[in-house]
């Protein structure tokens, strides 16, 4: 009936199908989606490191070059990915992190890879610590392991109650030392045996730009920045985000949850 009417028309499976004096047109057209990223601008490596970058200056307006050079990405990319943020509301009017909107979208995505050890590294063991790329030396100014979760946010002052004993959580480098790790240090039995839980960095940033707590703590361990750790502990929707509830960095960081 539609066909000797000379109407066109969809059918359920998205099909067109268009009849007219001279023409026919019955195909298949494939589905044009949009950009991923302009539905989830945290969706790739990117989006996440600027994000994160974002979070750790929340007072400053997002300029593309000055985050392209720092992160050693593409303008273009950078560009694309604050467009996708604004118009997901994650950037207020001045380009600066929408808080805590952004911290929780980024939570959302925070998955490192990571596996339980039975040994714990320690400093003066030479070319093991060398393997391991450990970094207790110039902290500050190089790349390493970070201490990160619960002992890292009791180092900070979070209101946390932990164990001497407790497990210790670290970030490293890239999934290369986490699987060196694993050989030298030994896979734990199971996570309740855990001596510690070693974590592929999500981005290169955690690593390269630690804490150093030589002077106002006890911890031998460089740490993370507050922003990881919390993100760490945002992962827990029960206790991890009771301690968030409470815990405000000080001169360490900013409070972005």
């Amino acid at each position: 009936m539609r066909r000797a009417a000379g109407w066109g028309w969809r059918d359920p499976r998205g099909k067109p199908h268009i009849d007219g004096p001279g023409l026919c047109i019955d195909t298949d057209v494939r589905e044009r989606r949009g950009t991923p990223g302009r539905t989830a601008p945290l969706a790739g490596r990117v989006g996440m490191e600027v994000a994160a970058l974002l979070l750790l200056n929340p007072d400053e307006p997002a300029a593309v070059r000055q985050i392209a050079g720092l992160l050693s990405r593409a303008p273009s990319s950078v560009s694309q990915v604050l467009s996708s943020m604004q118009a997901a509301s994650l950037l207020d009017e001045q380009r600066r992190p929408a808080v805590p909107e952004l911290f929780w979208e980024l939570a959302v995505r925070w998955r490192p890879a990571q596996a339980d050890v039975q040994m714990v590294p320690s400093p003066g063991r030479g070319v093991v610590n060398e393997a391991l790329r450990l970094g207790f030396e110039n902290v500050e100014a190089t790349a390493g392991w970070a201490l990160t979760d619960t002992m890292a946010a009791a180092t900070y002052g979070a209101p946390v109650g932990v164990r001497s004993d407790h497990p210790l959580d670290f970030y490293v480098p890239d999934a290369a030392t986490l699987r060196r790790a694993a050989h030298l240090l030994g896979a734990a039995r199971d996570h309740d045996s855990r001596a510690a839980t070693v974590r592929v960095a999500p981005v290169p940033m955690i690593c390269s730009r630690r804490v150093d707590p030589s002077g106002w703590a006890d911890e031998v361990w460089p740490l993370a920045q507050p922003l990881f750790v919390a993100l760490d502990l945002a992962q827990d929707p029960g206790r991890g985000r009771e301690v968030l509830d409470g815990w405000t960095p000080g001169d360490r960081g900013s409070r972005v949850w």
